[in-house]
């Protein structure tokens, strides 16, 4: 009797299996992600034009970014691959050739399915891991180029509230001297001696070695704001004086983290350290869902890729990319949905963002059951 009859794994398929997926699951990935950080273009461009960031700092925003996009491009990639290999060797007859031999559906999926394993697992620890430390550094770097930019963030004209804590109005900007001309400032940084302070002019000047920006106002008055109209009004007259401004932690600025920058270990203590904020507590019990859901959709896009690839006979090649599109799209659809579900407390979290895995995955298995005659 045929070896591969009896034995349910072959050396094989694995091989075979692996050069039909491999090369095109690192091609679909780069694909993906250069498709991905196209759509943030004009976000990046404007850092340049308006921000004035030089291109070292943008190439590094926008490998953060493509960092974030992998728990999304690689469940994607990796249905692109099983979709372009099968159908490729299914409509040449490979797969029926296989059959013919006495190789069951089951013994033709069983390489893939170990690749999906893999897969998840390596996306998986990105997820947990290394996305949110790329996440968390975007972030902070996002921070730092505002607080260095900061005059590309004000127009003449217009009142700026939270401008580091202040209030500022000027009439005039001149961004190449990083000058402002006629400026009004509220400071209420002291809440029980607010200032508001008038100046001819006013210049940015940053000292990055101590960490902060100064603001030196020439020819101006400050008037102390007693917040009582009985007694005598303070009014000081100056010819220089600087407002010193911080930046936040040395070598960068400083942010809260946001729930997708938290590590697992993070995201563990901040979910225990919520329990008395339950809306808080909801959305990172979701966060903590999402990046194992997202993780092992690979194990169910292999399965749903496999099935699509082997039931239909020609011309599914050219098309993979359309199938992979529509059913990456009807599954991120459902997500999303399941996801707001589930953050607005109508389902539990683990329901809400397991529930397209279970949907997908269950219609994958009825179908590779029914193609298999099992059912």
């Amino acid at each position: 009797m045929n070896p591969e009859k009896r034995n349910m794994f072959s050396w094989y398929l694995t091989k075979y299996m692996a050069v039909e997926v491999l090369g095109s699951f690192l091609m679909g990935t780069a694909i993906f992600l250069f498709i991905m950080l196209t759509f943030q273009a004009i976000r990046l461009s404007e850092f340049i034009v308006v921000h004035q960031v030089g291109m070292k700092d943008v190439l590094k925003l926008s490998a953060y970014l493509m960092l974030s996009f992998i728990p999304i491009a690689v469940p994607i990639s990796f249905l692109f691959s099983v979709l372009m290999g099968i159908s490729r060797a299914n409509s040449e007859g490979e797969v029926v050739a296989l059959q013919a031999t006495g190789v069951s559906l089951g013994q033709i999926f069983l390489p893939l399915g170990v690749f999906s394993v893999l897969v998840s697992a390596v996306a998986l620890y990105s997820a947990l891991i290394s996305v949110p430390q790329g996440n968390r550094r975007f972030e902070l770097l996002i921070e730092k180029l505002g607080n260095e930019r900061v005059m590309a963030a004000l127009k003449p004209g217009v009142f700026h509230q939270g401008f580091f804590g202040l209030v500022i109005f000027t009439e005039q900007i001149i961004p190449v001297k990083n000058e402002l001309q006629k400026v009004f400032i509220y400071d209420e940084r002291d809440e029980g001696n607010p200032l508001a302070i008038t100046a001819q002019a006013g210049l940015l000047r940053s000292a990055p070695d101590r960490n902060i920006l100064t603001l030196r106002l020439t020819q101006g008055s400050i008037f102390v704001d007693k917040k009582k109209l009985e007694g005598p009004q303070q009014k000081i007259d100056f010819d220089v004086y600087d407002i010193n401004l911080e930046l936040g932690e040395k070598g960068g600025s400083w942010r809260d983290y946001s729930p997708p920058s938290f590590d697992y270990h993070q995201l563990k203590t901040r979910l225990r350290e919520t329990l008395p904020d339950p809306p808080m507590h909801r959305k990172l019990k979701v966060e903590l869902h999402r990046r194992f859901s997202l993780s092992f959709a690979c194990v169910v896009f292999a399965l749903l890729g496999f099935v699509i690839g082997t039931r239909s006979h020609r011309g599914v090649r050219s098309t993979a990319v359309v199938l992979c599109l529509a059913v990456g799209l009807i599954y991120w659809l459902a997500y999303i949905g399941a996801n707001a579900l589930a953050l607005s407390g109508w389902l539990v979290p683990w329901l809400g963002v397991w529930a397209p895995n279970l949907l997908f995955g269950g219609l994958g298995l009825v179908m590779f059951m029914k193609q298999a005659k099992l059912i």
